[in-house]
């Protein structure tokens, strides 16, 4: 409750110092030169702006003082939720994002060509378990989008330490009878996030035409015969050229990743970086931790 009332005590005072701006640009004095009020009045609007961006920032952020995983008084991620869900000893997989060994390149799949074929790379944040787990369904199921911005920086910045800067950045995105029932893509909130961190555009203009039916149960191959045909891109000539990360929040078999990135490598993009926020495990390389 502290926290709450140290957030909106800021927001006033950045509302109160925005009205201020605003108020000094009304009663700004005039003078007879055309040009000098013109550019005075482009500085005083360009202080509101600042002012206004101020607080929008402050509405999306909070000053997180305990572990978004464990609730720990250990800043926004604790060291041992660091170690267990995100995993920093361990490798990603250069194909479908899967956590191995560290001194591997590729999971057992994709070393005998079972794995995605049109994703140049694919990372995970850390491992589809524990906190991280309860954090990604908290956010689905619960209705929480709010909450990816508490993980927005530590996220961004991994990302941008893992994959090559890129064109743009694209959601995957959701079929318009699932978004009706969730209300949100989470996806594109993880985009957002990663514009606000990092200035990557938005890139939009694939759909998912078609609902598919719960992959929970599928292998690899039944899902992606699944999603054959589920994804649609609107204006191939906009993608044309551009390298792009391709952002979903779990990564289980890289089917969808997969099938997002056959449509957009048949609309001539170069390069397609898939990024999510976790992966499975390769069990049968690294023990899975009590």
């Amino acid at each position: 409750m502290r926290d709450f009332r140290i957030r909106l005590s800021a927001i006033r005072g950045l509302l109160f110092e925005s009205q201020a701006t605003l108020t000094a640009y009304k009663h700004r004095p005039r003078t007879t030169d055309r040009t000098t009020n013109y550019e005075k009045g482009v500085e005083d609007l360009t202080g509101f702006w600042k002012e206004a961006a101020k607080i929008t920032q402050a509405l999306w952020y909070v000053d997180q003082q305990t572990c978004v995983f464990c609730g720990g008084e250990q800043g926004v991620i604790c060291q041992t939720c660091t170690t267990n869900y995100l995993r920093p000893d361990l490798g990603r997989c250069k194909r479908c994002g899967k956590l191995i060994l560290a001194e591997k390149l590729h999971c057992l799949d994709c070393e005998v060509g079972k794995g995605p074929k049109y994703l140049d790379q694919v990372t995970a944040w850390g491992h589809y378990s524990g906190g991280l787990k309860d954090f990604i369904q908290k956010v689905k199921f619960e209705a929480h989008p709010r909450n990816i911005m508490e993980i927005a920086r530590p996220f961004s910045d991994w990302a941008i330490s893992q994959l090559p800067v890129v064109d743009g950045i694209l959601a995957v995105p959701m079929h318009s009878s699932r978004l009706a029932e969730r209300g949100f893509n989470q996806a594109e909130v993880l985009t957002s996030a990663l514009h606000w961190e990092l200035g990557l555009p938005i890139l939009r203009g694939v759909e998912r035409i078609e609902s598919t039916s719960s992959q929970v149960l599928l292998s690899r191959q039944e899902r992606l015969h699944n999603l054959k045909g589920a994804f649609a891109v609107l204006q191939p000539e906009y993608f044309k050229g551009k390298s792009v990360w391709l952002v979903d929040d779990v990564t289980t078999t890289g089917a969808t990743l997969e099938a997002v990135a056959e449509v957009l490598h048949g609309s001539g993009v170069l390069a397609i970086y898939g990024l999510c926020l976790a992966a499975g495990l390769e069990k049968k390389l690294v023990p899975l931790r009590n």
